[in-house]
């Protein structure tokens, strides 16, 4: 039996099942077995995807497949945006897309565009050029972003911003610096990319036992999260792993 013919009758079977567990029209019944393929295409667009998109993981799901689909479109509106408004707002989405797409020039130029006049101190937007400047490798002038970001804005405060610096010494082989502000940030650091993070530069160091220490707790506090957590952090969890095993 062709694959195809597999596929349609596979495709079918589950709305079928779908529309007898919902509850959904009778009339969606006979579509579907009168119209195998057409009927379940337009049963999957009318009824499975808003119900998907009602959902978080099913909002994930369209916005994946519309990605793949039209990679540049996201981007496209962006830059439509900022050519419509021009705001320090718009310059700073349009700038997070380029950084997604690697175009760390674009974006970078972008944040300095954004931070002039009475956004020139704006501490999200030197937070957004500092998360540029640490993708690209920059990371003297990402520790410099964040000094300033620092001395103009002594009341913010950002979990985010303070990795990014810890990143920024590193990065610059400042390791005696950097081990210090992964010290202080990994306290109160939500998920575990800052322990996790901290550990590398360890390992990197030769502090293996150190390292390993740190690898051991996060995998422990890994699996006495609930699931959702779970979901969150198994990236982070999986790179604590690997190098604990290694």
């Amino acid at each position: 039996m062709p694959i195809v013919v597999v596929a349609v009758i596979l495709i079918q079977g589950f709305c079928l099942y779908h529309a007898s567990q919902t509850g959904r029209a009778q009339h969606w019944i006979y579509i579907l077995l009168l119209l195998p393929g057409l009927g379940s295409a337009a049963y999957f667009f009318v009824e499975v995807l808003p119900e998907l998109a009602g959902t978080r993981r099913g909002r994930k799901v369209i916005g994946d497949v519309v990605t793949i689909l039209d990679p540049d479109r996201e981007y496209r509106e962006r830059k439509a945006q900022v050519e419509l408004s021009g705001t320090p707002a718009a310059k700073a989405a349009l700038a997070d897309e380029c950084a997604l797409k690697g175009m760390h020039d674009d974006a970078v130029m972008l944040y300095r565009s954004a931070l002039t006049g009475q956004f020139a101190d704006d501490p999200n937007l030197l937070l957004g050029l500092a998360r540029v400047l640490i993708e690209k490798g920059d990371f003297a002038d990402c520790e410099r972003t964040l000094d300033d970001l620092r001395a103009k804005n002594p009341d913010f405060s950002s979990q985010e911003g303070h990795l990014i610096y810890a990143r920024a010494l590193e990065g610059q082989g400042k390791h005696d610096a950097a081990i210090a502000e992964y010290e202080a940030v990994v306290g109160y650091f939500a998920g575990f990319e800052a322990k996790v993070r901290y550990g590398l530069l360890h390992l990197k160091l030769g502090h293996v036992a150190k390292a390993n220490e740190i690898f051991d707790g996060v995998v422990k506090a890994f699996k006495q999260q609930p699931h959702h957590a779970q979901a969150l952090n198994r990236d982070w969890y999986n790179v604590a792993r690997r190098n604990l095993e290694g």
